[in-house]
């Protein structure tokens, strides 16, 4: 059974702040003003929400921050003013302990947090708050590295090559790293691996390898790195099992990051259900073969399609060469 592991993350972090919150403010937390807060802080930070101009993410972060302060501010009774300021002022150590901007000296860095308290809240700093925060912010460092550490092997590895001439864009497949019986020729355990239901589980494996790794780069600010990836054509009378294979996928910064290859005609045949994995937020990249027609009304037809895959031995090539500039999909002349 797959499981959605940017939605795992987020509880990881979401149950932090909330900690970390209640820590700090003590008798003047309140569980729906906290809320607001997680919220704005992770549509920020992971789905890379931005409704200002700040060049800086972590500025970009704090601003949106500022807005759902003066959302509360203006719809909450006035005597939880405070409560507001302070939730919001919390978020000036979430952005280090959450790496967004790098602590240096833990120690130090807890030692600033109860100094900074006893002024927002009047609460002196005892030797038991210090060691709470400490505990609190190693629990979390580890629980995400542990989160990381579940799911790593030393069996498959991810083979990453970028695609020439178009920016942040990458094709990705997995690699096997344990030896194969030698009685087998490589040619019939090439075959095996990519194709039927091997192909099927060793997408999912592809899948939760490159979420991780999507994870990570938003965690360092990356939204632009996209990763094209196979899908198997065999799954299409599988629904259970699409959802299974899918459902590591299912999160909307992965899905932007992760795009799917699908051939043309296997989206002639299975239409309705592209339909439906496009609005659940899938994204796809569809290889031109060459029964498709390359003129204005087809191109227009593949909309959808954030990619155009065209070999460059298409019969399409030069046609699709010639509409180019006039569809909105990007074209990548490779597979």
């Amino acid at each position: 059974m797959t499981t959605n592991l940017m939605e795992q993350y987020l509880n990881i972090t979401k149950l932090f702040i909330k900690e970390f919150t209640k820590l700090f403010l003590e008798e003047e937390y309140k569980e729906d003003i906290s809320k607001e807060f997680i919220s704005a802080y992770i549509d920020s930070r992971i789905y890379n929400y931005s409704g200002n101009n700040e060049k800086f993410f972590y500025k970009r972060i704090y601003q949106n921050l500022i807005n759902i302060k003066n959302e509360l501010i203006g719809k909450l009774d006035k005597n939880l003013e405070k409560a507001i300021e302070d939730n919001l002022r919390i978020y000036q150590f979430v952005f280090y302990i959450d790496g967004v901007r790098p602590i240096g000296d833990l120690n130090e860095f807890v030692k600033l947090i109860c100094e900074k308290r006893k002024e927002i809240i009047d609460k002196n700093e005892t030797k038991d708050t210090n060691l709470s925060f400490n505990r609190l912010i190693k629990k979390y460092n580890e629980d995400k590295e542990k989160f990381f550490k579940n799911y790593e092997t030393t069996d498959f590895s991810l083979e990453i090559e970028k695609y020439i001439l178009v920016d942040d864009t990458y094709k990705a497949k997995l690699k096997y790293n344990f030896r194969i019986p030698y009685i087998y020729s490589q040619k019939v355990i090439d075959e095996v691996y990519n194709s039927g239901t091997v192909n099927e589980d060793k997408l999912i494996i592809e899948y939760t390898l490159l979420t991780l790794n999507c994870i990570k780069e938003i965690n360092n600010g990356n939204f632009t790195t996209k990763y094209l990836v196979e899908f198997a054509n065999t799954l299409f009378d599988k629904s259970n099992k699409i959802k299974q294979s899918l459902r590591v996928l299912n999160n909307q910064a992965i899905q932007e990051k992760i795009i799917l290859k699908v051939n043309y005609a296997d989206y002639e045949e299975n239409k309705e259900l592209f339909y439906e994995l496009i609005k659940e937020g899938f994204k796809f990249a569809i290889i031109i073969d060459n029964s498709f027609k390359a003129d204005m009304i087809n191109l227009k037809k593949l909309n959808m399609f954030d990619y155009l895959l065209v070999p460059e031995k298409s019969e399409n090539y030069y046609d699709i060469k010639y509409y180019e500039n006039n569809i909105t999909n990007i074209v990548i002349y490779d597979v």
